[in-house]
């Protein structure tokens, strides 16, 4: 299952799934490293961090924030 760091409050991480559902899990059980908006997986109890696809969608989000932004001529 994937997930989605939504934010982090206090020892908590607030995620939603793939459903979109809302699922915290605590801070220590997940990596380190982890932060708001990225996206990790869950399988047979091995979370990893989904780099290079959090890395795609912040690049798609923001597109379509300087898309929103930018006003357009014509």
């Amino acid at each position: 299952m994937k997930y989605s760091v939504d934010r982090i409050e206090n020892s908590i991480a607030v995620c939603e799934d793939e459903n979109g559902e809302s699922v915290n899990f605590e801070i220590a059980k997940l990596p380190e490293e982890i932060k708001e908006g990225d996206l990790f997986s869950v399988t047979d109890d091995k979370i990893e961090i989904l780099s290079d696809e959090t890395a795609e969608r912040r690049k798609k989000m923001a597109e379509l924030q300087k898309n929103i932004f930018t006003k357009k001529k014509g």
